[in-house]
């Protein structure tokens, strides 16, 4: 069967069921604007408003547009993506997409959905209202300034981004060079990406065997790019727990989520961000007492016993044994 989804298929086609548009930015800006985009589904919410915030914060002589693609909505969180958009004058785009046309895609690990595909579609939603952008993953807060992206010569490329040696992912895909990018941050030139046709070419894997795969876009993309962007400097603050280096994004691509459990000042700032964003407030550093945080409550007893808070690290102790048991039996 022939696949469907060409370039005449995105020519023609709308992508979004729902597009609500929260346009606060003043008529009269001087200021350099800046394109980034985001895809989640509804309970993914809190953690970009804390990451909205850390930018807005931390970037007040940008102009930002947000584009944030979803699956679904609740009333509360888009009110409070048109509250973030009032009070820091700038413009947020809520598109609500057409999830059938992801339906072949694989789903690697069970803990992840197919928002992660609406990246692939992005270009074209977006063809129209700028030139480049910044794709984010929303497991980030920002610490310092975006502005070096507004001068990234991408050399012709499609995309750049951070790269990774990966010798044994790259052998598992049968890749034809060595170089393997991460797609949680992408700068993307939007007519060069429709140019080379990526989304079409990733496309084209919709219903292949997910055994030839170790994750789900990025895979993908690495596939179809083959080493083809232009590779950025790591720009990820304190990255891997290393507090000696310094960045403009802390990404908490750990196990431990900064929503889940408080561990050290990069979690502390995370919350702090929550705290002045229009979501709601989570003043328990506690993770939920689930068997399968269990791990977690060992990890914060040995942060509350650096500290000294004697009693705390009991408290952890004793959840770490009890949802350990529950966890194994």
């Amino acid at each position: 069967m022939a696949n469907q989804f060409t370039t005449k298929y995105f020519e023609t086609h709308q992508l979004y069921k729902e597009k609500h548009d929260f346009v606060y930015l003043p008529a009269d800006n001087c200021k350099p604007v800046m394109h980034i985009a985001f895809n989640i589904n509804d309970p993914f919410f809190k953690p970009l408003g804390a990451e909205i915030t850390s930018i807005l914060e931390t970037n007040k002589d940008i102009a930002f547009n947000f584009h944030v693609f979803v699956d679904s909505y609740s009333q509360e969180n888009k009110d409070n993506l048109e509250k973030t958009a009032r009070k820091y004058h700038c413009n947020i785009y809520l598109y609500v997409m057409d999830m059938s046309i992801f339906a072949g895609f694989h789903i690697k690990v069970a803990r992840f959905s197919r928002v992660t595909y609406i990246r692939i579609v992005m270009p074209w939603v977006l063809r129209h209202v700028a030139d480049h952008y910044l794709y984010l993953d929303s497991d980030m807060i920002c610490v310092g300034s975006l502005k070096q992206f507004l001068t990234t010569d991408l050399e012709g490329k499609a995309i750049g981004a951070l790269t990774y040696h990966t010798p044994d992912r790259v052998a598992f895909l049968k890749m034809k060079q060595d170089v393997y990018f991460s797609d949680g941050l992408m700068w993307i030139d939007i007519q060069e990406w429709i140019r080379e046709k990526i989304t079409e070419q990733v496309f084209s894997y919709q219903g292949a065997d997910p055994r030839r795969f170790k994750g789900q876009t990025q895979d993908l993309l690495n596939l179809v790019v083959e080493g083809n962007m232009k590779p950025i400097p790591n720009l990820f603050h304190h990255k891997n727990k290393d507090f000696s280096i310094q960045g403009i994004l802390i990404h908490y691509s750990g196990r431990d989520k900064p929503w889940e459990i408080v561990l050290d000042e990069d979690d502390e700032l995370w919350r702090y961000y929550l705290d002045i964003s229009f979501w709601e407030s989570m003043p328990n550093p506690m993770p939920p007492k689930k068997p399968s945080y269990y791990h977690s409550f060992k990890k914060l007893a040995q942060v509350y016993r650096a500290k000294g808070e004697t009693w705390k690290e009991i408290q952890c102790l004793f959840w770490y044994s009890v949802l350990k048991i529950r966890y194994k039996i």
